[in-house]
């Protein structure tokens, strides 16, 4: 199953079929035709994820704060309000906590038992997202200066700060095993790093915008690039060739593996290339990779 949220107040769920995707359930308001009507869902549904390991809870972000789901009842389980614009989520792999970043570059640990913010951790400088360690005592940070801070958890204690890029850092992310971590980057570039060494292992330069998302398959083999152009490239971590190419009827905005096939979904916006508005249909695909 996966999930797909949108710019109109609705959370999606689909399960995949041989035969293409089939809608399970939907978590959304009474403007969509087949929705449920959920009191005080009216919001934009802008970064949703779901829990590490209970396939029937999710953490999503909209306009007025983080809302945790149970996708069996498709309702909301806890609701925090929150008066800063918020970017990102990422869950610690034991479920028990969930980092938020957000716009004024300040990191909130959200206590899942508890239902409650822990701990809010202000940033001299602007975060775009955040990652954390399979073992869950580390965390990355992208950061708007090119660089990406690598930090104990939950301290947040700065261990170092690599300088990787030239531009704004959008996108950093373990590999499932830890071994390795990737940053991508407004300046259209994605460097794959050895997290024992702190070491560039490899730097893919074969994107030719900035990078919006990048993505980890399932065995580390291939990492998915997505951004301002209207294709995705799938490159072998390791030597930084070129396995597929995708091309996109949008930009691709957000991207992400199975964690156990290879198979990869992505979203985005359709609208042709030469199209003055850029605004169109939002649309949710599932590639399988002939790799």
């Amino acid at each position: 199953m996966f999930h797909a949220g949108s710019a109109d107040p609705s959370l999606l769920l689909y399960k995949l079929h041989p035969n293409g995707l089939i809608q399970t359930s939907s978590l959304a308001n009474d403007k969509v035709p087949y929705s449920k009507k959920l009191p005080g869902v009216a919001h934009s549904n802008f970064f949703l994820i779901w829990h590490p390991s209970d396939p029937d809870r999710l953490v999503s972000l909209d306009e007025e704060g983080i809302r945790f789901w149970d996708t069996r009842s498709a309702k909301i389980t806890t609701s925090l309000p929150v008066a800063k614009k918020l970017l990102y989520a990422v869950w610690t792999p034991n479920g028990n906590e969930v980092v938020v970043t957000t716009s004024s570059n300040v990191n909130m640990i959200v206590d899942v038992r508890k239902e409650a913010i822990a701990k809010i951790l202000s940033n001299s400088v602007e975060v775009n997202q955040a990652a954390i360690s399979p073992d869950g005592r580390s965390v990355l940070q992208g950061l708007g200066n090119g660089h990406i801070a690598v930090c104990d958890y939950p301290s947040f204690q700065n261990r170092i700060s690599l300088a990787g890029h030239m531009e704004r850092v959008l996108s950093c992310k373990f590999d499932p095993s830890g071994r390795y971590f990737l940053s991508g980057s407004h300046d259209s570039t994605v460097t794959v790093w050895d997290f024992d060494t702190l070491m560039p292992v490899k730097n893919h330069y074969n994107y030719d915008s900035a990078i919006n998302d990048a993505s980890f398959s399932h065995d580390s083999q291939y990492l998915a690039l997505g951004g301002d152009e209207y294709t995705i490239k799938i490159n072998h971590t390791v030597t930084g060739e070129l396995a597929h190419k995708i091309t996109c009827s949008g930009l691709p905005l957000a991207l992400s593996w199975n964690p156990k096939h290879m198979l990869l979904g992505f979203s985005g916006e359709s609208f042709p290339p030469d199209r003055e508005n850029k605004s169109g249909m939002a649309n949710v695909n599932v590639f399988a990779p002939k790799l």
